[in-house]
């Protein structure tokens, strides 16, 4: 009889288990995308904003620069913060914030040095974002199932990029509205959407009575009083982040991944936009093959670690930041409106960049970071890859502006090179298991 009541209760447990890790999945996973539509928006606004106020090319690039700055500070802080806070309060607040920033930058450009202030604090803020999602989904979801469930939290922000650029590119050359209201429209819905999250998210599974994950390896599965995710202090997390091998490593293969990415992500729509080349409209919306691309290779990249390598995930991001730099150089002989070759290439592309990418933001700090440290792993690791992406924003613009797109593309092809073969140094790496899963 009490073997009965005992599998009745584990049946329980499972069934309610299942039903929260689906809810909290897809509710960060829809409020992280709905983060990038208020950061990304910018690079389709940008050759309105410099054909209007004839800002030059580098300028634009610092304030971009601004911002991934912002960004990376507040992910060297707001990666440990979230550790201690929790998901639920801090995503809230720095997703409202970014709502508010946004709907004034439609007047930001007025005066250059408000637009550098504005997007350098929605920098900051949109910080508060990435690393509590992940110790989010490190909280709900067993060790061997994170590298699944990673890759599958990554397509966030790469559906959220597209998304972005869709509305504005809808609203500026369908709607034929002004430019500002690409940034407009992101403000409301980001607003709407942080409502949402706090009300539907819960940090961890204790929190709603269930047992912990260690508890659930243990097999004590059995409901109980509802707890707060403890924090065990800045201690253990500070010591796993700066002793972790991997976590450095992956901190430097992001900065230079970074340089790549954003790279990308902040010029390609200017250099296929008709102001550069002369084209119809249909080109730039080509860029966005790029991301739809990305969306791909975060899924590929954990999965191909996961079957074939044994999850060790350092091999695999070699391997791809190899091939990108060889794609990267494929593009630079097609010709700049090829629609034949470009766009595969594009998409291919797009796949190389982002399943590495996944690997390094999502599953390795899962992984090495415990979901104790995760946030902290995770915002020291993204906080590195931001500084390249400071780098790349203004010095892509300056090299665009002053030798042609060619120049930007050959220091994305060396620095995706330099990534590739550093990281080989650490091609064995698997996470130990410790304390907290």
């Amino acid at each position: 009889m009490s073997e009965n009541l005992n599998s009745s209760r584990e049946t329980e447990v499972k069934k309610t288990f299942k039903s929260w890790r689906m809810r909290i999945f897809f509710t960060v996973w829809i409020t992280y995308m709905i983060y990038y539509i208020g950061r990304t928006n910018i690079s389709i606004a940008k050759p309105f904003i410099i054909t209007e106020f004839g800002i030059e090319e580098a300028v634009m690039g610092l304030i971009g620069s601004t911002f991934f700055l912002a960004y990376a500070a507040g992910q060297f802080i707001n990666g440990f913060l979230g550790d201690k806070v929790g998901a639920r309060r801090f995503i809230t607040i720095g997703l409202i914030i970014s709502s508010v920033i946004n709907l004034f930058m439609g007047v930001a450009f007025d005066f250059i040095w408000v637009a550098f202030l504005l997007w350098g604090l929605n920098g900051y803020f949109q910080s508060m974002g990435w690393a509590p999602s992940v110790k989010t989904i490190a909280n709900w979801h067993p060790a061997e199932e994170r590298g699944k469930w990673s890759s599958r939290l990554a397509t966030s922000y790469l559906l959220g990029g597209v998304v972005s650029w869709i509305i504005a590119i809808f609203i500026t050359e369908r709607l034929n509205l002004n430019w500002r209201f690409s940034f407009i429209t992101p403000g409301i819905i980001m607003f709407l959407m942080a409502i949402h999250f706090f009300i539907r998210v819960r940090n961890a599974p204790e929190e709603c009575g269930l047992p912990t994950i260690e508890e659930e390896f243990e097999g004590k599965m059995e409901l109980g009083d509802c707890r707060d995710d403890e924090f065990v202090g800045f201690k253990y997390t500070a010591k796993t982040v700066f002793f972790t091998k991997t976590v450095l490593f992956a901190s430097f293969g992001l900065f230079c991944l970074n340089m790549v990415r954003y790279g990308l992500t902040d010029w390609l729509p200017y250099l296929l936009s008709p102001e550069v080349t002369g084209a119809d409209k249909f080109a730039v919306w080509k860029s966005i093959f790029y991301p739809i691309g990305g969306t791909f290779g975060v899924l590929v990249g954990a999965w191909i670690s996961d079957k074939f390598v044994g999850k060790r995930r350092i091999p695999v991001v070699c391997g791809f930041f190899i091939l990108l730099s060889i794609i990267l150089l494929v593009y630079t002989l097609l010709p700049p409106l090829d629609m034949v070759f470009g766009i595969p290439v594009l998409v291919l592309i797009g796949i190389l960049n982002f399943a590495p990418h996944a690997l390094l933001v999502s599953t390795i700090p899962m992984e090495f970071g415990t979901r104790k440290a995760a946030s902290a792993a995770t915002g020291f690791i993204d906080g590195w890859g931001y500084i390249g992406a400071a780098i790349t924003t203004f010095t892509s613009g300056a090299l665009i502006g002053a030798a042609g797109s060619w120049a930007a593309f050959l220091l994305w092809i060396i620095v995706a090179l330099i990534g590739g073969l550093v990281l080989l140094l650490d091609w064995k790496s698997l996470p130990e298991r410790k304390e907290y899963l």
